[in-house]
Parts: structure tokens; C-alpha cells; sequence
């Protein structure tokens, strides 16, 4: 019985290849209109290096994750270092100050940005507590200044997070918003998704254009944090994917040339070859599925294919 299907799975191909040949040139236009559909989906394909992405979408883990997230909103932040000769200093915070201010202007998606400069200092003084601004008085002479930096330096709520522990690094802490802009139409929220990997890249592009302008010898600045390395890496990715996709590209045509000895046994089969690779990712486009990590192994694996 198995040997008689695979006898009628044979004939039915042997079949299908001799109305293929005897249509070759109609068969070759709807191969090519077919691509073309697939193909001009390319520019919606998204690309997601978020750790979720290794996960299904109906992974417990990611179910649980996803409920913490809608209780308590998004853990990731980007961090900017500065390591200036003096924190306290009126020239460098003067020049923190609008950092802080054209940050918080500039950048998009923004949650919640914190520095030295609206820290909140909470103290006693007496039989009162005192809740106020680290720096909502602008000190005034070196005195006053000396006064903010012990109470900073006092403060434990500082340590290690907005001022090292030796007073030498100081740190801005953006916090961006934990769910997308997307889909949402006047004051009335759709069900909203979190924060995409194409918005989490615009938040890294505004911080890292801000921060080109300040960084100097004098004002030296670094930039950290899990969006950051994120955008990073997927940068990385798609630099890579290019590269490893053109030299099997290379390597297959080399190949291909030696066993044939002919330019026809070079293009067709590299012609296959990228037709199917462009028609996966546009397929891959079309139907919502993004480039993660993984997906580099794939493309490379059927490019050597």
C-alpha cells in the first residue's frame, strides 16, 4: 500500500514538471509575480532581539512575565554615565542641568527621566521631614554647594545608582514607557502592546544624538542599559545577516561553477536560491513573523542550501 503512494505521489509530480515545461514561460511569469507579491512586503518586516523573543507567545513564562509587566510596567532603562573630574562642580552641573532638560524634551516615549538634578532629598530636620528637590534651590556660592554634595553623598537613596560610591560617576536614568504608542486613537486606548522593538530603536537613536552633543574630554559620557544593547545587537544582526548571506552567496556560485563549468549552472540555481530567500522574509513580513536571533541561522542555512 505505501509502495503504490509513492508510486501515485511520483506520477502526480512527473505530471505536474511535464505541464510545467510545456508552460515554461507562463510558469516563469507567475513564479516572478508571485515573488513580486511576497517581495514588496520586505519594507513592513520587523526585526525583534527582545529576550521574549526566544519564547512563545503562549510560554508560561512569558504569560507570567507579560502580567508583570501590566502591573508594574517596563524594568528596562537606559543609563548614561558621566565621569567628570568634579560632580559638584557649578560649571558640570550647569551643563548636566540642560543634558537633563534636553533629554526630557527630546527623547521619545519617555517615562520618567531621574538625575542629580530633580532627585528627590528627603531628610529630618528637628520634629519636621523635609521633602524637597536635591537641587530645587540652585546653590549659590561654594558653600551652599558643599552642603548638597554631603547631604548627596549621605543620602543611601544615591548610592551607587545616581552617585558613585567615591562621589567620581554620576548618572542619568531614563525609564521608558512600558506600552506602545500604537493603536491608540484619542483618549480611548485600544488593547495596547508593549513597547516594540522599532520604538525602543528611536528612544536609543534620540538619547545617542542628544549625548553626541555634550560628550567631551572634559564632560565624558557612556551610555548603558538593556534598550541599548538591544538596538546594538540588532544592528549587529542585520550587519552580520548581510554579510554571511553574501559570501555563501560567493562561496555557492564558486562552487557551482566548478561542478559545471558554465555560467547557466551558476545562475539558475543562484537564482532559485535568492528568489526563495527574498520570498521567505517577505512571507515572513506578511504574515507578522519578525527576524530574531535565531533567524540569521536560518537565513544563512538556506542560503547554503
Amino acid at each position: 500500500m505505501t509502495h503504490d503512494f509513492r508510486k501515485k505521489v511520483e506520477r502526480g509530480f512527473e505530471r505536474f514538471s511535464r505541464l510545467v515545461y510545456r508552460n515554461r514561460l507562463a510558469a516563469i511569469f507567475f513564479t516572478l509575480l508571485f515573488f513580486a507579491a511576497l517581495a514588496s512586503s520586505l519594507p513592513n518586516l520587523a526585526i525583534d532581539t527582545s529576550n521574549e523573543g526566544f519564547l512563545r507567545k503562549d510560554d508560561p513564562v512569558l504569560i507570567t512575565y507579560n502580567k508583570f509587566r501590566d502591573q508594574f510596567g517596563r524594568a528596562e532603562m537606559v543609563i548614561i554615565a558621566l565621569s567628570p573630574e568634579k560632580v559638584f562642580d557649578f560649571g558640570f552641573l550647569g551643563k548636566l542641568k540642560r543634558l537633563h532638560e534636553e533629554l526630557e524634551e527630546k527623547v521619545p516615549h519617555l517615562n520618567k527621566i531621574t538625575s542629580l538634578i530633580n532627585a528627590r532629598n528627603t531628610r529630618g530636620e528637628g520634629d519636621e521631614l523635609i521633602v524637597e528637590g536635591l537641587l530645587e534651590k540652585w546653590p549659590k556660592n561654594e558653600q551652599e554647594l558643599a552642603a548638597v554634595k554631603k547631604r548627596a553623598m549621605e543620602n543611601p537613596a544615591y548610592k551607587n545608582l545616581l552617585l558613585s560610591e567615591d562621589g567620581k560617576f554620576t548618572t542619568i536614568i531614563i525609564r521608558t514607557d512600558a506600552f506602545s504608542s500604537i493603536g491608540i486613537k484619542g483618549d480611548v486606548p485600544e488593547k495596547r502592546k508593549f513597547l516594540t522593538d522599532a520604538e525602543n530603536s528611536e528612544v536609543v537613536a534620540a538619547v545617542t544624538e542628544v549625548v553626541e552633543e555634550y560628550n567631551s574630554p572634559d564632560f565624558p559620557i557612556q551610555i548603558a542599559g538593556s534598550p541599548v544593547v538591544a538596538d546594538i545587537l540588532k544592528r549587529s544582526m542585520m550587519k552580520d545577516m548581510r554579510k554571511f548571506i553574501a559570501i555563501s552567496l560567493v562561496v555557492i556560485a564558486v562552487v557551482l561553477f566548478a561542478l559545471f563549468r558554465r555560467v547557466s549552472g551558476v545562475l539558475m540555481p543562484m537564482t532559485i536560491v535568492i528568489l526563495s530567500l527574498f520570498s521567505t522574509f517577505g512571507l515572513m513580513a506578511l504574515v507578522g513573523t519578525p527576524i530574531k536571533l535565531p533567524t540569521q541561522i536560518s537565513a544563512s542555512s538556506r542560503a547554503r542550501a
